[in-house]
């Protein structure tokens, strides 16, 4: 998940600076779908192995409610940018959001097992 935040965040700002040339714009944007394609599954995954039998309900529901706020608002925001800026501007959006999520996932503890009793403890 990692991985995939940061990288997210320089290829937005690489495609500010995208070339003219087809080919180069295309081999751009085919690495930045690799990038963000890279640690999408973790970002549901992850969370759903903290979860337990009886909060695995509420937590997808969560995960997902969130993942369709702003699988709604992100094009919205960006032709909203689009139609008042630029591609930059959009771009520029796309980078500050994803810094954001790396931010939140920075700020993740896990549990750590406590070798005597087996209970997760939170660190």
């Amino acid at each position: 998940m990692l991985v995939t935040t940061f990288s997210t965040v320089f290829m937005m700002y690489a495609l500010i600076h995208s070339p003219n040339d087809p080919t180069m714009l295309g081999i751009l944007l085919f690495i930045t779908g690799i990038l963000l394609n890279l640690g999408y599954s973790s970002f549901m995954v992850y969370p759903m192995g903290l979860a337990t039998k009886q909060t695995f309900p509420v937590a997808v529901s969560v995960i997902n409610t969130g993942g369709q706020l702003g699988g709604a608002a992100a094009p919205l925001i960006a032709g909203i940018l689009l139609d008042n800026y630029s591609w930059d501007a959009v771009f520029i959006f796309l980078a500050v959001s994803t810094l954001l999520s790396l931010l939140v996932l920075l700020t993740i503890s896990e549990p750590v097992e406590d070798p005597l009793n087996e209970q997760p403890v939170k660190s």
